[in-house]
């Protein structure tokens, strides 16, 4: 078997201790994780984040009683969930209209923000 070489903290990708500052680095992740953290419009992670949230959006927003039945169905639970489903739809067929309705007021709200950033933007440079 060949000799390994011996692993420098370069090779090991950790950076040297004079190029961190570790109170920086934690306040930067406290902002991300608070979501107050500085974004830049083009910046292609806030267009992914907001892109894969859009998406699961989409996915949950119609709401219904009819769910598949998951673990121990038995028929039992197939006739309460035919004889409640009167009482459950109309609530989900409401959800449904409100979530519709947040989803296209929370889309406008986005292009809004994008363009005043933008003309605010273009103010700055003048």
């Amino acid at each position: 078997m060949p000799e390994r070489e011996p692993e420098s903290a370069a090779g090991a990708g950790i950076s040297p201790e004079q190029e961190l500052d570790v109170a920086a680095i934690f306040e930067r992740l406290r902002q991300e994780v608070r979501g107050t953290a500085p974004r830049l419009a083009g910046d292609p992670a806030r267009t992914q984040v907001r892109l894969s949230v859009r998406d699961q959006a989409e996915r949950l927003w119609p709401v219904s009683a009819e769910r598949p039945l998951e673990g121990k169905g038995g028929p039992i639970k197939l006739v309460l969930r035919r004889l409640m489903r009167w009482y459950v739809e109309p609530m989900a067929a409401d959800q449904r209209a409100f979530n519709d309705a947040a989803l296209k007021l929370i889309d406008d709200l986005s292009e809004r923000v994008d363009r005043l950033t933008e003309a605010v933007r273009e103010l700055e440079q003048r």
